[in-house]
């Protein structure tokens, strides 16, 4: 082999290497180029981006397709820029995508508003209230305008990419109702001697303050007999004021009265089923320890449709158990009759609802109830000493529901018609146990059992019954 001739060829190989390497490098002088500020170009919808501000660098002159990217809408988009070098022009694209991560522009009108008692807020009522530039609107609020007091709206727009602004401003419900009256004390009648405290003699309460004040202007001289007249007024915290006229009356001894009482006449179980009977309608009755023992074979007979017997009563948060429950129960049970229970309750605050509910629902066990358990609130004489309000008072009802549902039972709220219609709200939302005793109730709300009496007479129970109708449709 001819080594000159090998030679030869390997420097021409290194000069046509070199000469293909110099004209790249020379073209790639030539050639135009442009290189992005971002691998992977994301843009904030509706942002103003200057095409050039997304060139980083580049070897001739850049001419972008528009001054400013298109941002208008979310999704991916290409952008062309148009580049030139010397003698060479050719076109570099963008990729780039928009998305939008910027929440509504949210912002409350007024803080707080204020709101009359019984008046709904509605969402055109939070529309009002705000200013937002896209998107929707939901609105959240603790709001139970039957009760005055100060309460939360917080309200949420959203955007179509799950961008979300949230504010909260307050609401307030108008205190206009004045405190409420159970027991006037209007004619008082006291011994010569003795100490008068006119707490003993008056009720009273309020649907949002837990104390209203009590003002009395007068003196009574319980060492001189006589009349003497007082002036009483109540205000509550919003200022809303009751106002009253009391009389008391000190004397040596109080007058006796040998008339004996007339008690109401006996309504035979019978006579009050033939009285009523009616497609939809169950009769039965309500008992207590206080009914003694009870034959339930005799009482089904007679045509008892089923009991509402008490459990017991609460007070301080512990159950004391009525001394007839245990056989009332198993009486009950043993001849297939429908039951429910109810309690009379002196709960005052929710951990006390909490616990005697607790307690009765251990009591129960396993006991199957065809009908609600019963809250019984009714210790109105008293009700200034418990220190809540009417809105308190509602509120344990609602723990009360609440709790019982999580446990699988269903609610009612016993009441008679004159606190149903003063004192209870919302009765178009519970089940309602109604007490009156009258021929046919004129309470106007609905009810889904009627206590018509406290003197009904039936066979099996020895004692005086109430008298009790289940409206079942």
């Amino acid at each position: 082999m001819n080594k000159n001739k090998t030679a030869s060829n390997k420097n021409m190989k290194r000069i046509i290497l070199v000469a293909l390497i110099g004209a790249a490098l020379l073209l790639s002088f030539l050639m135009p180029y442009a290189v992005f500020d971002r691998d992977k170009v994301i843009l904030e919808k509706g942002q103003q981006y200057k095409a050039m501000d997304l060139i980083k660098r580049s070897n001739g002159e850049v001419i972008p397709e528009a001054e400013y990217i298109d941002t208008s809408e979310v999704g991916f988009f290409d952008f062309t820029y148009t580049l030139k070098q010397f003698f060479y022009t050719r076109e570099t694209v963008l990729h780039y995508e928009v998305v939008d991560t910027t929440p509504p522009d949210l912002k409350i009108i007024a803080d707080p508003i204020h709101l009359k008692a019984d008046q709904s807020y509605t969402m055109e009522d939070v529309l009002n209230n705000v200013t937002y530039d896209e998107g929707t609107i939901e609105f959240e609020t603790d709001l139970d305008a039957d009760f005055p007091g100060t309460y939360s709206i917080k309200v949420t727009a959203k955007d179509d990419y799950g961008n979300k602004s949230e504010k909260t401003y307050g609401l307030v419900v108008d205190d206009t109702e004045a405190p409420f009256l159970f027991v006037s004390g209007e004619f008082i009648r006291i011994r010569k001697g003795s100490t008068f405290n006119i707490y003993d003699y008056i009720a009273y309460g309020d649907n949002a303050d837990r104390d209203p004040i009590l003002e009395i202007d007068g003196k009574v001289d319980t060492d001189r007999i006589g009349e003497y007249p007082l002036k009483a007024s109540l205000t509550d915290k919003a200022g809303n004021v009751t106002e009253w006229d009391i009389t008391v009356k000190v004397v040596n001894k109080f007058p006796q009265n040998d008339d004996e009482e007339e008690g109401e006449e006996p309504i035979e179980f019978k006579d009050f089923v033939k009285e009523y009977k009616k497609e939809g309608r169950r009769f039965g009755i309500d008992v207590s320890e206080w009914q003694g023992q009870i034959d339930y074979e005799t009482l089904k007979k007679a045509g008892c449709e089923f009991v509402m017997m008490r459990i017991g009563f609460s007070r301080n948060g512990v159950l004391y158990l009525d001394d007839s429950f245990k056989e009332n129960l198993a009486g009950a049970k043993s001849v297939g009759m429908p039951i429910g229970v109810y309690y009379y309750s002196n709960d005052k605050s929710e951990e006390e609802v909490k616990s005697v509910l607790r307690q009765i629902i251990a009591e129960l066990g396993d006991t199957h109830l065809e009908l609600p358990i019963v809250f019984d609130w009714e210790n109105f004489t008293y009700f200034n000493d418990y220190g809540i309000s009417f809105k308190d008072l509602d509120h344990l009802y609602n723990i009360f529901e609440e709790e019982a549902r999580k446990q699988g039972y269903d609610t009612m709220l016993y009441g008679s018609k004159y606190y149903l219609e003063n004192i209870w709200r919302r009765t178009d939302e519970r089940k309602i146990w109604l007490a009156h005793y009258t021929d046919w109730s004129s309470y106007e709300g609905d009810y889904v059992m009627w206590q018509t009496c406290a003197w009904g007479r039936v066979d099996g129970v020895d004692a005086d019954v109430d008298l009790d109708i289940w409206f079942t449709e």
